[in-house]
Order: C-alpha cells, then structure tokens, then sequence
C-alpha cells in the first residue's frame, strides 16, 4: 500500500513539475533542496549513511541546477554572488556528509532560506518574467 502512495506522489509530483512555469520550477527546486538537506539531518540521526548520501548527492545536484539557471549577463553581481553561495553550500554539504555534521546542515540551510525568501517574495506581476534554463 505505502508503495502505491509513493508512486502516486511521485506522479503527482512530475506532473506537476510539467505544467510549472519557470518561477515555479525555481521555487520547487528550493523547496526540494531544503527538504532534502533537512531529510538527511534526520538520517545522520538513524545512523542510515546510505540514505542521507543519497539526499545530500541529489541536494547537490540541486545546486548545481540552479546555479546553471543564473543568467550572468542580466543577473549581473547578483547571479556571480549567488554562484558563488552555491560553490559554498556544494562543498559545505560534501564536508557535512563525509563528517555527519549536522550542525553544518543546519548553517546551509540558514544560507539558503534567505534566498528562497527573496525568491518567494517576487511580485506576481514580476513572475512570468523569469526564465529558467537548467544545464
């Protein structure tokens, strides 16, 4: 039964993902990036090394989607400054995850929330103006 669910919520999930718009997609990908980063923090805790490699690989990848998203040339110092927050988080979760530190999980996602907040906070009217070009 629980397989069914997941399968169903993953679906959901995809379809959903299909039928976003680029701002969309951005806040989706936040929002999976930090459930993932806050998942793993759960694993360190069970002692399961394999699942929490598994959400901090995909957190990185994460990463590294948005971070081939910024455009360099209309971003300007934002976008470079944003690349480089992302240069930062990638090598703090590699360090977090070989050393289980899970008070370096919470510090990246102290880094990332603000982010995601200045995301969240576009104006709707603003919102169809963004475009999302992934690597």
């Amino acid at each position: 039964m629980a397989h069914i669910s997941v399968k169903k919520y993953q679906q959901t999930t995809v379809s959903a993902a299909k039928e976003a718009n680029p701002y969309q997609l951005v806040a989706m990908l936040f929002q999976k990036l930090l459930g993932n980063i806050a998942s793993a923090k759960g694993a360190i805790q069970q002692k399961d090394h394999a699942k929490k490699g598994d959400l901090l690989s995909k957190a990185i990848t994460i990463i590294g989607v948005l971070q081939g998203s910024l455009d360099f040339e209309q971003g300007g110092d934002i976008s470079r400054n944003l690349s480089d927050l992302y240069i930062f988080c990638s090598d703090k979760l590699v360090e977090a995850n070989t050393n289980n530190d899970e008070a370096l999980l919470d510090e990246i996602i102290q880094i990332l929330l603000p982010i995601k907040a200045g995301w969240d906070s576009i104006p709707k009217e603003e919102q169809d103006k963004v475009s999302f070009e992934s690597v």
